[in-house]
């Protein structure tokens, strides 16, 4: 019996999901700043299979609740965090494009993080997520950006000798409408679908994630001004 196969679906039921979000805009903050949000919403997986011999896929819908900060250690690099009930997040934003006002012009950054999660089924596993996102974000009168963000993102999970390798292409829209100065409101879709993966091991099935991972939210920015 394939060790991977109980820890895969308990994670997805269990939404270990990834979560794909970005919460925040291209523009990087200003050296020295800070920001802490917040952000709910549900994790759509549509026509999730896990094993490519089952008949039929699996379509359902769960709450999601993400917590996260970020501080600049210049005018071009953040780095910062998150949470969320399942899994932690240690992540980077590195400004490529910055124009020197915040109420035009285009920003493009690229925002590396590694995803971990804590899982046992019958033994410990390593579950990673590595996710390459590119933002773009186009700046609206007032302060506001519409941020676009394709990005790829590879699935890593380790348990006794079997192993899942999987590769996650899709991408983010969202809006940070500027309400005040340190607070924004930020509602936010992505998806993402696997195209590729390998799976390896003793004992291996035929094994792999298949169907588009969709995530909806809405967030709550503080300070970074």
């Amino acid at each position: 019996m394939n060790r991977l196969l109980p820890l895969l679906t308990a994670l997805a039921l269990l939404t270990g999901c990834p979560s794909f979000t970005t919460m925040g805009t291209a523009r990087t903050m200003p050296k020295g700043k800070a920001q802490a949000y917040f952000a709910t919403g549900v994790t759509v997986l549509r026509d999730f299979q896990l094993d490519s011999a089952a008949s039929e896929p699996d379509s359902f819908s769960l709450p999601s609740f993400e917590a996260g900060a970020r501080y600049a250690v210049t005018d071009r690099i953040e780095v910062g965090g998150k949470l969320w009930p399942l899994g932690t997040e240690l992540n980077a934003k590195f400004g490529l494009v910055r124009p020197p006002s915040a109420d035009e012009g285009v920003s493009v950054a690229i925002a590396p993080a590694v995803s971990a999660y804590s899982f046992e089924a019958g033994e410990s596993a390593t579950y990673l997520w590595l996710h390459a996102p590119l933002l773009v974000g186009l700046a609206l009168p007032g302060g506001s950006e519409l941020t676009l963000g394709p990005r790829a993102s590879g699935m890593l999970v380790r348990s006794g000798g079997d192993r899942l390798d999987a590769l996650f292409l899709g991408g983010s829209l969202g809006l940070a409408w500027k309400v005040a100065d340190g607070f924004r409101i930020l509602p936010e879709v992505s998806a993402s679908y696997p195209v590729a993966a390998s799976v390896g091991g003793a004992g291996v099935v035929d094994l792999e994630p298949r169907g588009v991972v969709v995530q909806a939210n809405l967030g709550f920015l503080l300070g970074g001004e």
